[in-house]
């Protein structure tokens, strides 16, 4: 029996790491395909920006490898101190001099060469902190006012400062992924329905009143009708999945890329791959995603009963990549308005790509948690 449950976590490692791999060789491929003209444009070299993605694949090897092996107490005492300072990383992008505005949204931070996004390091602080706390509030975490309501003001903190830069796509992902802890956590599901409920009035009011996202909402809604204003993009990625066909152009030989596709290394890559790779290329980044959300959940659930921190922190962490991941992949082939969040382990992006690592090594690091 201790040999099969032995044998269960290195399974799971080794089925997680190999889905990351598989993922990461797909991102640096594809980086160095749908950038290499518009790189060469701008920097005179094809391999601008799949030099910087491999760099910060290495960075993320180191992060994931640190946060897999760190001690399993460690991580609860650094889950608050590093929430703390990820808070405080947000707030200065709208330091002078310090943050960086890129297409109209100020989200970024310039500092020693580098422009990182403090943003996505706080998802995962959040994460971490939010499942140190669930285990903390075990005892009345049933009862609405001292188990539920301090999360929604903290939350509602994190939603106010991005709502400010803006990213509002990030704000209903991490809703999503709190409300998913939470239950996991011991939450009553109506408190969690409760919730979710009562703020869909308030969010529909602000993604309306709000000048960007309402634009997106009209684009989504009405695309052909603004195919060479705000729905320029879409339409374009739509072109790209629809010459692509079943088995696609060939790497290399796209032609949305071709200053046609805004952002086709970034957020919309999965268009990329539609055109290049086919129906079937987008088929096997699908379920390569879905095989490592499978595995996570399973990881999730060998975890102990009374281990309530490292069950939540998996589910928090799969949820957050699996949810980015759909959304991402919904944006791109017209299923939702659009919203600025990365494929993770694929689009272009160093922050991104460096936490959603880090975020594998947590789920690895609870994995050898299990009891043999």
């Amino acid at each position: 029996m201790l040999d099969l449950k032995h044998g269960r976590k290195r399974y799971d490692s080794g089925a997680v790491l190999t889905a990351l791999f598989l993922l990461l060789s797909i991102g640096i491929v594809m980086v160095l395909s749908s950038s290499g003209i518009y790189a060469n444009d701008k920097y005179k070299t094809l391999h601008y920006f799949v030099m910087k993605q491999t760099f910060w694949v290495g960075m993320g090897f180191l992060g994931l490898i640190f946060f897999k092996n760190i001690k399993y107490e460690k991580l609860r005492v650094l889950a608050k101190p590093l929430f703390i300072i990820a808070v405080i990383a947000v707030f200065l992008v709208f330091v002078p001099h310090l943050g960086k505005k890129v297409g109209g949204a100020r989200r970024w931070i310039y500092l020693f060469g580098f422009t990182f996004e403090p943003s996505e390091f706080l998802k995962l602080a959040f994460i971490l902190y939010a499942a140190t706390a669930i285990e903390k509030k075990q005892e009345v975490i049933r009862n609405f006012g001292s188990g539920v309501f301090p999360f929604l003001v903290i939350f509602g903190v994190i939603a106010v400062v991005l709502k400010l830069q803006p990213d509002m796509g990030s704000i209903l992902m991490l809703a999503a992924v709190l409300g998913i802890m939470l239950f996991v956590g011991g939450v009553r599901l109506k408190h969690v329905l409760g919730v979710g409920l009562t703020l869909v009035p308030a969010v529909y009011f602000i993604i309306m009143k709000t000048a960007y996202t309402s634009r997106r909402v009209e684009a989504f809604l009405n695309p052909w009708e603004h195919s060479q204003g705000k729905a320029f993009q879409i339409i374009q990625s739509f072109i790209a999945f629809g010459s692509g066909g079943i088995f696609g152009k060939g790497l290399g030989n796209g032609t949305q890329k071709l200053f046609y596709l805004p952002e086709a290394h970034t957020d919309f890559i999965f268009a990329i791959i539609g055109e290049e790779a086919g129906l079937m290329g987008a088929t096997a980044v699908l379920l390569i995603f879905a095989f490592l959300i499978w595995k996570g959940i399973q990881i999730a659930l060998r975890v102990d009963e009374d281990d309530v921190f490292g069950k939540v922190l998996a589910v928090g962490i799969i949820s957050w990549i699996g949810l980015q991941a759909f959304v991402n992949m919904s944006v791109v082939t017209g299923l939702v308005p659009t919203k600025g969040l990365t494929l993770p382990f694929i689009s272009y992006g160093g922050s991104s790509l460096l936490v959603n690592m880090m975020a594998v090594g947590l789920l690895l690091n609870v994995a050898k948690q299990v009891r043999r």
